[in-house]
Formats: structure tokens, sequence, C-alpha cells
């Protein structure tokens, strides 16, 4: 009986017959929460595009001789009429000199047959002499004539064979290496001496969806027919650090045709550039603003805040009941350290923004507001008050001046294209009305998807 007793309360101290320790329920982890807010957001939609200069000019000499100086300095600036190669004048001031003495030598001809011719005139009258002989007496004279005319045309041909021997700046701009040394021989046949650039202002060229030209004219369309105003959009050149390049641009041109190969259209804008920070051949990140009025105000989350899964981008959205929830966002673009959101999250709502590692979803949280206002330094944007130069997309004319100026040149300072197209199809010319100053400001259409 006593070994029966002691087995029991063996067995009693195995099992644990003691009452169990209840553990306690596990709290809720401390996360910062920040109620989303509403702004402006203006569309932005970037385009990698090319720096190319208004005008290249290639120069070349018009006369064959020696480099007798180069006047330059190169990678310089130069302005328009300054003397660059001076090329050996002595054989063209040779030159010219004789034909001057040409010149004198057909005069003194054509006095003695102009003498000949009036003698003759009277004596035919007489019968002196016969009329062949006038007739003789008129030819000569025609033809002293004539050797004074051609001897005054060789001597402005000369003339102005002297002066292409000194080689002068046809434009304003940054002139490139010289590709010969004084004492080289050179002609019109030989390579260019060395190349002008004009780069204020200067020319960023890209490409466009096609989709987007049709987008451009659809939206334009349905604004004016609901008696809308016309979107106002703006042009910049978005930096490598993130920052704005200072001026603001304009768009001068838009092909007529589409790039059967890129399915898109080539355009240009035009930017100040008079610190030359903009150089002719570097690649620059077009950004176009496009100012459509309310229907532009978004939700905003701080990016810290937006984590993402093979599902793709989502934030933790904290409820009534301080259960955080997984929400997946469509998000747009990004305003400083913020994202756009498309989809996905209204104002008002609550997202977790600190202690995402201690978050997990459909579990409470212990939310407190955050300190941190990531909405501080947002700053309303205004749209610009004048509109594109390209009929399209704007109510006003640019002058004929600023169309001439907007194509760019050739490798002979040739206009490299006729520019301002009214409407992307078609390529109908723009009429010659002048515009007043303040219809001619920065200014984009294309917003690419």
């Amino acid at each position: 009986m006593a070994r029966f007793l002691i087995s029991i309360l063996l067995l009693c101290a195995i099992t644990g017959c003691s009452k169990k320790e209840e553990q306690p329920a596990a709290k809720a982890p401390p996360v910062e929460v920040l109620a989303v807010r509403e702004h402006q957001v203006v569309p932005r939609y970037e385009y990698v595009g090319r720096v190319e200069a208004t005008d290249e000019y290639m120069v070349r000499p018009r006369v064959e001789g020696y480099i007798e100086s180069r006047n330059f300095v190169e990678g310089q600036l130069v302005q328009k009429g300054e003397l660059l190669y001076q090329i050996d004048p002595r054989p063209y001031i040779a030159a010219l000199d004789n034909q001057r003495a040409n010149l004198a030598q057909a005069r003194s001809a054509l006095q003695v047959a102009q003498r000949n011719y009036r003698r003759g005139l009277e004596l035919v009258k007489t019968g002196a002499i016969s009329k062949v002989q006038m007739d003789e007496l008129t030819g000569n004279f025609e033809e002293a004539e004539s050797r004074v005319a051609a001897m005054q045309a060789d001597l402005e041909s000369a003339q102005l064979n002297l002066s292409y021997t000194e080689i002068r700046a046809p434009l304003t701009g940054l002139i490139g290496r010289s590709e010969f040394t004084e004492g080289s021989l050179v002609g019109p046949s030989t390579d260019p001496l060395t190349s002008i650039v004009r780069m204020d202002p200067i020319y960023v060229t890209f490409q466009v969806p096609e989709n987007r030209l049709f987008a451009v004219q659809e939206e334009a369309e349905r604004r004016r027919q609901q008696g809308q105003a016309a979107v106002k959009r703006e042009v910049r050149i978005k930096q490598p650090d993130g920052n704005f390049y200072p001026y603001p641009g304009i768009i001068v041109f838009v092909n007529n045709q589409i790039d059967q190969a890129t399915g898109s259209a080539l355009v240009r804008a035009r930017f100040p550039n008079p610190e030359r920070l903009l150089v002719q051949g570097q690649f620059a990140r077009v950004a176009i603003s496009v100012f459509a009025g309310a229907d532009a105000v978004k939700p905003l989350v701080p990016q810290s805040a937006v984590l993402e899964d093979i599902q793709g981008r989502f934030v933790y959205v904290v409820d009534d009941e301080n259960i955080a929830r997984k929400r997946y966002l469509e998000l747009g673009q990004r305003e400083n350290m913020l994202w756009a959101v498309q989809k996905g999250l209204k104002a008002g709502e609550r997202i977790v923004v600190n202690g995402l590692q201690r978050v997990s979803a459909d579990n409470p949280v212990t939310p407190q507001n955050t300190a941190l206002d990531p909405y501080k330094d947002i700053q309303k944007q205004s749209a610009p008050q004048q509109t594109s130069p390209v009929s399209q997309f704007r109510e006003g004319e640019v002058s004929p001046q600023e169309r001439r100026e907007a194509g760019a040149a050739g490798t002979d300072g040739r206009a490299e294209m006729e520019r301002f197209e009214s409407e992307v199809r078609g390529g109908k010319a723009l009429d010659d009305s002048e515009p007043s100053e303040k219809d001619q400001v920065p200014d984009a259409y294309f917003d690419s998807k």
C-alpha cells in the first residue's frame, strides 16, 4: 500500500500536477503613421535627347594659297566678322595689279575706237568713206566697249579673290580645333579648316512615340469641342544631379513624318544657353510638365513607406481598429521624395512610415503620429502663362524670324529643314503674322507613356 502511494506521488510530480502559468498575449508593436494628403501633381514625362547647335559652319577657304597666320584661340568664342586665317595675299595682289593694267589698256583702246567712230560718222555723210568702212569703225568701237566691260569684270573678280585671302567668321559662336597650321597649302578642294557652332540658343532633339502624337491631337480636339482652355505645358532639361536646367525651353519643330523603324517623330526644342552649359553632342533628358488643372490632384506617399514584393508595390494601411492591412498601389511619377498614387489609396488614410520591419499583414499595431512632415516642401506649381509656338497646341503665332532661327543649319550653314508645321500630320505651314513678346514662351506638348 505504501509502495502504491509513493508511485502516485511520483507520477503527479512527473506530469506536472501543479497548474501551469498562462503566457501573456503579444503586445502590438509601435509604429509611426502618416495621414495621406492630396496635392496637385503636374504630370511630367521625360525623353532622352541630344544637344545640337542652332548653326554649324564649316570654315573653308575660297582661294588657294599658303596660310600666313591663324588669328584665333581654339575652343574660344569668336565674333561675326572676326579674322580667323590670313592666306598669303601676294599672288592675288599681283593678279589685281595686272587686271588694273589690262583695264587701263582696254580703256585707252576704247577711247581711240570712240574717236574713230565719231570721225567716221562725219566722213560717211560726205562720202569720204564707204559704208563698209563705217561698219568696220562701228564694230571696232563696240568691240572695245565689250573688252572694257570684260576687263572690269576681271578686275572685280581679282578684288574678290584678294578679299578671300582673309577668312573671317560668318557667325558668332565657339570655334573648334584648327585642322591646318601656318604654312599649309589650302584651297577650295581641301578639308575644312575648322568649324564654328552657334551655342546660344541651343537645340535639343528627341523622339516622341506616335501614340502620344495621336493622344495630344485627340485631347486638343476634345477640349476644343467642350470649350475648355488648351492644356499648358512646359519643357525643361533635367540635369544628372536631378535639378533642372535654369532656363525653360520652347518647342520649335515637330516632324510631319513618323519614323517607321522607331514608331516616333522627331521633335526639336530650343533653350537659351548664355553660359554655354549645354554642349553640342551631349545627351539631355527633356522633362515636359503638363498643367491639366484640378484633375491633376493625387494622393502622395513617402517613397520610404512603399515596399515591394512579387505582386507589386504596396503600403501598410492602418484601419480604424489599428490593424495593418497590406494595400497594393498603382504609382505614378515621383515628386521629390514622394510617390504620386494613381490608384489604391485615398487622402486621409493612415499608412505606416516607420517601424515597417515590425509589421505583418492583418495584425494589430500601436500607431503613433510621425513627427516628420514630408509634404512641407511641396510647392504648388503654376502653369505657364503662355502657350506653345506650334499652332496645333497654342493660340498665338510665331514671327518669321523665330521660324527661320528654328531650323538647324547644315554643315555649310544651310537651313536643315523647313519647320513650324501647324499640324503633326500634313505639315501645313504657318502664316507670317508677328506675335507679341508674351506669346513666345517655354512650352511643350508631348506626354509619353
